[in-house]
């Protein structure tokens, strides 16, 4: 699924392209991630994935901004969310978790475009592209106050408004819903487009059950993993770990790939009292979350309202059977596929884990469907787009 070669042809064309137009100059793309380096979402890791596919497109002279140390990023002076909480504001984050993230990840932002300004000024990007609307803001702000000259464009991953995406120059929506809001709402459809985040699945060499002894896993063992961040108020992890001891069987084990957040706590509370050791909480690379999907048994994604989510197609392209709700999300990735298990209900996710255990899809129809899947969000066609995008924005300046 995943080559290195992948886009070869693409490259070619795009190389002969650039021969015919002379002495044109590839367009200048930042793209930029606050957390980069220090956190491990999907803000994250979709941002380090866009720019490892594009960076080599001729037409494009391609720079990763990061907040924290990443492989072939430049670093941003910024105040990262992490060290405010574990510092700072450790004692206010005692009284309200959630409230004060938001604050440090706001700071974080804000701070991040005032340490960004002297590589604007000297590197003098055509595009700047960010997920996180208040850095793009701040960014925007100081360009129109310094008369730069650059075009901000906003991938809306975020499930944002469009009242909050209104004010940048370009929208990159992840599905049909948001994009058609927008447009209701009086955005000009020159200024959008539905580009979705692409996903990689590289199946590892070694024996499945080689690798499930690396996540402690015996052969009658029955794993459930969910890739997404550790909360409660959108990925819903309190929502799995009850589902998961409702199956009271101890040979059911969760696995559960992602990043803190204020929540986390309670969840680690949560989940140590009704699995004990039945649950692992792993912060990994790209290849280390293939590993583990490799490893489990059946993918769950609890929330009731997503966006998209890139970890659904590396599960579907790593033939695992999916538990989910059928939201804007899920429906768009899936289609046909998305089934209707409606996680609202206490007891919905639970019964669909024993069907998936009791009754697992064919190795035949897990194909058709990571085939559908791959189908629809090919690396290949959805970078030539994205290249597409940036470069007419530049013609639009």
């Amino acid at each position: 699924m995943d080559s290195s070669n992948a886009f070869s042809d693409r490259f070619k064309a795009a190389s002969s392209a650039c021969a015919h137009a002379g002495t044109i100059a590839p367009v200048k793309l930042a793209m930029v991630s606050c957390g980069l380096g220090n956190v491990n979402r999907g803000f994250e890791v979709s941002t380090a994935r866009w720019y490892s596919a594009l960076k080599n497109d001729p037409r494009l002279d391609v720079r990763l901004f990061a907040g924290g140390n990443f492989p072939d990023s430049t670093w941003v002076a910024n105040l990262p969310r992490d060290f405010l909480l574990r510092w700072p504001l450790f004692i206010a984050s005692l009284f309200n978790k959630r409230r004060v993230w938001e604050f440090a990840y706001g700071s974080e932002m804000v701070t991040f475009a005032i340490g960004m300004l002297p590589h604007i000024i000297s590197y003098r990007p055509d595009v700047v592209w960010t997920k996180e609307a208040p850095f793009g803001y701040v960014l925007i702000f100081f360009r129109d106050l310094l008369r730069l000259k650059f075009k901000v464009v906003i991938a809306n991953g975020g499930g944002f408004k469009p009242n909050t995406v209104k004010l940048f120059d370009y929208v990159q929506h992840l599905q049909p819903s948001s994009y058609e809001m927008a447009l209701s709402f009086g955005i000009p459809k020159e200024k959008m487009q539905v580009l979705p985040h692409f996903a990689r699945y590289k199946q590892p060499d070694s024996p499945r059950e080689k690798v499930r002894e690396e996540f402690g896993l015996a052969p009658e063992d029955f794993a459930v993993i969910t890739v997404s961040a550790w909360n409660r108020y959108h990925k819903r992890i309190d929502y799995i770990i009850n589902e998961v001891a409702r199956l009271n069987d101890p040979r059911v084990k969760l696995i559960l790939c992602g990043h803190p957040e204020p929540d986390t706590a309670y969840l680690k509370e949560l989940g140590k009292k009704l699995l004990g050791d039945r649950i692992q909480w792993l912060t990994l690379p790209p290849e280390g979350v293939h590993r583990a999907l490799y490893a489990s048994d059946a993918y769950v994604i609890a929330s009731i309202d997503e966006v998209f989510g890139a970890a659904t197609i590396e599960a579907a392209l790593a033939e695992r059977p999916i538990a989910c709700h059928p939201n804007a999300g899920t429906k768009y990735i899936l289609a046909e596929f998305v089934g209707n298990s409606d996680l609202t209900r206490d007891g919905a996710l639970a019964e669909r884990l024993n069907e998936i255990r009791n009754n697992p899809p064919s190795k035949e129809r897990l194909k058709e469907i990571r085939d559908a899947v791959n189908g629809r969000f090919s690396e290949e066609v959805l970078c030539m787009r994205f290249a597409d995008a940036v470069v007419g924005l530049k013609d639009r300046s």
